[in-house]
């Protein structure tokens, strides 16, 4: 801060950022800082084995519902913190593996949020890894490009669209 004091800095939170953590988090005492959460939860669903018995979003896992209402119970952790010290949020990685039934509708509902609560967000990973490739077809026995755009890159395609601040 003594070389640069308006550079902004992330900050995250213990295992892996995830949005329970923030429970534990304090703010720091210093201008520019954003805080940075993770969100793959349910786990069961976001990083499902291709092959295995396949888990559903919306639907139950683990004998519980899980659906939108279930991920605002997780990000709600981020919630708190943003609006009990009134800072930033950004949303570093977030996914689903391309074969996970219902990809789209998670990816579709996590970013609504993200957006409902005025959060900066960006997709893990565009193309770093074939599980959350956006460009590959939903079958996980293989890793073919698609010949159409994914339900998946269409629901990223739609909300960056929206995106006007950042082409402000």
């Amino acid at each position: 801060r003594v070389i640069d004091p308006k550079k902004p800095v992330i900050v995250t939170a213990f295992d892996w950022s995830k949005p329970k953590s923030f429970h534990f988090l304090r703010p720091i005492d210093m201008p520019n800082i954003i805080y940075q959460a993770h969100m793959y939860e349910p786990m069961a669903f976001t990083y499902q084995k291709a092959g295995k018995p396949p888990r559903t979003y919306p639907g139950r896992i683990y004998g519980k519902q899980v659906d939108k209402g279930t991920l605002r119970e997780y990000l709600q952790p981020v919630r708190d913190f943003q609006l009990a010290y009134n800072v930033p949020i950004y949303i570093g990685e977030f996914s689903a593996v391309r074969w996970a039934p219902g990809a789209e509708a998670w990816l579709n509902d996590v970013i609504s949020i993200f957006e409902e609560y005025g959060w900066d967000w960006s997709y893990h990973a565009y193309r770093e890894s074939h599980m959350w490739d956006l460009e590959l077809t939903e079958d996980g026995g293989n890793k073919e490009r698609a010949t159409k755009p994914t339900a998946r890159l269409q629901v990223l395609k739609k909300w960056w669209a929206g995106n006007k601040r950042a082409c402000e």
